[in-house]
């Protein structure tokens, strides 16, 4: 299957190099046989092969070249490369361990009609909170595997409202600040509704000015039906916020229910199995209430010479299982960010601090952060983040997190990774 979706991919890449270089060949022949017969030198053959060279990289960009198909000409690449330094131990220092690591991802995406299609692959194994490739076992061969295949549709008479349905990257269809709650590499399975515009009056003019309403709902498949007794467990969500911009303030609030199906009484692939009976059988539901946000201001330390010229920003994240018989049932985490609100050009940084106070049965270990005690719950954690700029998509980051349990200190941990990270 990963042979399949590698060559699948990479198919859809080549036909379209391969389409382009059979029309430049034909080009190059014409206009080699009439340098040959005296009718024009080869000083305007160059010229008309740069000439021709441009004007069909302009009808590929507008999507209007005559011979290539539009879904490839609208094709669009993106992807990264991550390089991992990664040092972590324990209290005692008995149980130290060094490893490198390195990831990588490539993503496609190309419009079909009136809907867009993309997919994407990556390195890592199937745990779907890691695409790390660990360096061992003597030069051992990584995996890749789809890390996301996803049709994306914009309804005509409702342009503020994206659906999207198959395996989809999550950060646009459920917002958190955080990652106490949700690993960033967990790309979920089923469908969401994203919608986000202008809060408008009977006459169509804004209620509230340079705010716009947020609403995000979905049914997020967890495992296959196999038509037991116990069904298939499904994640419903609703969030719905506000967020506000202005030149030199944001703001954004949003709560978020979550009601999970099929969940109880069962065991699920990929848990930290720090729930209650998670080894088991889950002893209870995980139906909770999740609020989340962010604070910003801009310029906040205009004239110091820190060169900070973006923002600075304070967040938060909550979640409370809504089982009032459990006794463990809360999760916290809050933090600020300090320099470039994205870290892209060159010279741009950030610095981050964010701490997390997760409690056992608040939600389901299975989609945690995973750098985080592997995705437990139970744990107090801070962490502090560096990210600095090199170059234009070449980022150096630091990321530290002190892990431990909530009431118990012989489990302190420490973790450190050193990445360097090429976006293109």
């Amino acid at each position: 299957m990963k042979k399949l979706v590698v060559l699948g991919l990479t198919g859809l890449i080549l036909g379209g190099v391969l389409l382009s270089a059979s029309f430049a060949g034909e080009i190059d022949v014409l206009l080699e046989t009439l340098v040959q017969k005296d009718i024009i030198t080869p000083f305007e053959a160059q010229i008309i092969k740069d000439e021709t060279k441009q004007q069909v990289a302009e009808e590929i960009s507008q999507g209007t070249h005559p011979t290539l198909p539009s879904w490839v000409q609208k094709m669009k690449l993106k992807g990264d490369l991550r390089v991992r330094y990664q040092y972590e131990r324990d209290a005692s220092d008995t149980d130290a361990k060094e490893r490198g690591r390195v990831r990588y991802r490539l993503g496609l995406m190309t419009k079909a009609g009136d809907v867009d299609v993309g997919a994407g692959i990556a390195s890592g194994g199937g745990d779907p909170r890691s695409t790390n490739q660990t360096f061992s076992n003597t030069f051992e061969t990584g995996d890749l595997r789809l890390d996301y295949a996803y049709v994306n549709y914009v309804p005509p008479y409702a342009k503020d409202v994206e659906l999207v349905a198959g395996k989809f990257e999550r950060k646009k269809y459920l917002w958190a600040p955080t990652d106490m709650l949700w690993d960033g590499d967990i790309n979920p399975t089923g469908g969401s509704l994203h919608a986000q515009g202008k809060i408008l009056n009977n006459s169509g003019m804004a209620l509230i000015d340079n705010t716009d309403y947020i609403f995000n709902t979905g049914v997020w498949v967890m495992d296959e039906n196999s038509h037991s007794d116990k069904g298939a467990p499904f994640l419903y969500y609703t969030q719905a916020g506000l967020e506000y911009k202005e030149e030199k303030m944001d703001a954004k609030l949003a709560a978020t229910y979550y009601a999970f199906d099929n969940v109880q009484n069962r065991t699920l692939d990929y848990s930290a199995e720090t729930n209650t009976g998670a080894t088991t059988a889950l002893e209870y539901d995980y139906d909770s209430f999740g609020y989340s946000a962010e604070f910003g201001v801009r310029e906040a330390f205009g004239g110091l010479p820190l060169q900070i010229d973006d923002r600075i920003a304070f967040f938060a994240d909550y979640i409370v299982n809504i089982d009032r018989n459990i006794e463990q049932r809360h999760g916290w985490a809050f933090g600020m960010k300090l320099g470039h609100q994205k870290v892209k050009k060159q010279g741009t940084w950030q610095l981050k601090y964010q701490f997390v106070n997760l409690q056992r049965d608040a939600f389901l270990d299975t989609f945690p952060d995973s750098d985080r005690r592997s995705g437990e719950t139970d744990v107090i954690s801070h962490e502090v983040i560096l990210n600095y700029a090199l170059k234009k998509n070449i980022i150096f980051g630091i990321d530290y997190y002190q892990n431990d349990r909530i009431k118990r200190s012989e489990d302190l941990d420490h973790l450190l990774q050193v990445d360097l990270v090429v976006k293109f």
